[in-house]
């Protein structure tokens, strides 16, 4: 079993968590940091990634209009939004462990986003051609990742209750057929963001089989 940190950061603008995603990536590589577990909510922004262009945001001016930042990012995949009331995971793991294996390792993050939606009452699923995680609805949670010298950033976003209005100013990874759906849409069980983080690292340390060392914030995580 492996040990690694886990953080909370609360609210968050994206510039900034990106910084330190690389801070303790390269720590991670060469060795002066624990594998770490990030956990967030960003202020509005919507992100482009390796694949992705502003031919995916539907309208530019009600971005502008509502605050809504845009933000170029490394992640792999094409656009999407991060907001308050959608829990962002962001994993800093050595894919060493899972012998250099990508595929496995996004799959890994997929069934953790699965079991995290059924514990809350909805039937998702994982879309080994779309990546990510569907619903009958729509797209509830995103995958993005990026690795250096094996080293694993980025992660998981998934909707638990944020602003879906602002869903509508994107196409979501660039699928003009999908919409984006939320706990709080499908289930009347929809956790506060401080229950959603304590779940979701619970299973996320199950299906990673490890554990979280001293000075997490297992015990500390609040609304």
């Amino acid at each position: 079993m492996t040990t690694v940190q886990l953080r909370d950061l609360g609210l968050t603008n994206y510039a900034e968590t990106l910084h330190l995603q690389r801070q303790l990536r390269d720590d991670i590589i060469t060795d002066r940091a624990l594998e770490t577990l990030l956990l967030t909510e960003h202020k509005p922004v919507v992100t482009l990634g390796r694949r992705g262009d502003r031919s995916g945001i539907l309208s530019p001016a009600l971005l502008t209009q509502a605050g809504i930042d845009v933000a170029a990012s490394e992640r792999g995949g094409h656009v999407t939004y991060h907001g308050p009331g959608q829990l962002v995971a962001y994993p800093i793991l050595n894919l060493r462990r899972w012998n250099n294996d990508i595929r496995a390792y996004i799959e890994q993050l997929e069934r953790t986003a699965v079991a995290f939606c059924t514990r809350y009452g909805v039937d998702a699923y994982g879309d080994p051609e779309r990546h990510g995680v569907y619903s009958a609805v729509g797209k509830i949670a995103s995958i993005g990742i990026h690795v250096r010298h094996w080293v694993a950033m980025h992660g998981i976003a998934i909707n638990v209750a944020p602003n879906m209005e602002h869903w509508t100013l994107i196409r979501p990874c660039n699928l003009p057929d999908i919409a984006a759906s939320s706990i709080a849409i499908e289930s009347d069980r929809c956790p506060s963001i401080a229950d959603a983080k304590l779940a979701f690292a619970e299973i996320f340390a199950a299906i990673f089989d490890l554990d979280y060392g001293p000075g997490s914030v297992t015990d500390q995580i609040t609304a």
